[in-house]
Parts: structure tokens; sequence; C-alpha cells
């Protein structure tokens, strides 16, 4: 008589139940562990109902204009956005009680105003204040 053999066969193909639950446990695991850069931006303490207007004198403000046209003045000069820095550092060195008013056209690119605060936080210009600007606004 023959005797019948039984052989163990390994099967090749995989549960696919089961990859489902390993890719979602995958997921979760490096959404939980992965850590976001943020970008730092610049601080700003922005005035509350309960703040109160301060005088300056008028011989520690530099003005920094921004206008409709993409153009750039500092106390009515005008100048590109790669010499705010330069500028602001000299001011600064002469007055440390410096405080600069960006004054920004409403039709102004928004970008723009982004960097000329870029430059004044590279410039380390610790006062800034932000005003719009008033009528037309032709430089």
């Amino acid at each position: 008589m023959k005797k019948l053999s039984v052989r163990s066969r390994l099967s090749t193909q995989l549960s696919l139940p089961s990859t489902s639950d390993i890719a979602f446990l995958l997921l979760i695991f490096f959404l939980a562990t992965t850590i976001f850069d943020l970008e730092q931006g610049i601080y700003m303490v922005l005035p509350g109902q309960q703040s109160q207007s301060v005088r300056v004198r008028r011989d520690n403000i530099t003005i920094v204009k921004a206008y409709a046209d993409g153009s750039i003045t500092i106390d009515d000069k005008a100048i590109a956005v790669s010499q705010i820095r330069t500028i602001i550092q000299g001011r600064l060195a002469r007055n440390d009680k410096t405080v600069v008013v960006i004054e920004t056209h409403p039709d102004a690119d928004y970008g723009l105003m982004v960097d000329i605060l870029d430059e004044l936080r590279l410039a380390e210009a610790r006062t800034i204040s932000l005003k719009t600007m008033l009528g037309n606004g032709v430089p």
C-alpha cells in the first residue's frame, strides 16, 4: 500500500485584513511622534483696550513708508528694501530710543510690509509702530 505523505506547505500569501490594520497603526505612530518645526515670527505686543498713548519726541521717530507702487521711503528719502537694515542699525546706534513707524498704503502689497518687518527684525529694532497711510499716499 501506498502511504499518503502530507506535506506542510508554507503559504506565500499575505493576510490582507491585517495589512490594513498595520498600515493604520503605523500612520498613527508617525503622526503621534512627528515634531513639527514652527517658524518663529516677530514677537509683537499689540495694544489692548487699557493701553494709553505715549508721547515720543520727533527726533526719536523714524518713519518708513510703503506705497501702493512698491516704493519705500525712510523719512521721505527713497530707498530699497535691502537698505533698511543698515539705515535702522545706524539710527539705533546713535539713538537707542528710536521708534520705527511703518506707514503702509492700503493698496500696498502685504509682502512689502512683511519684508520691511523682516529687515527691522534683522536690524534688531525693538520699538515698532504700525500705521495706515491716510490720503492719496503719493510719494
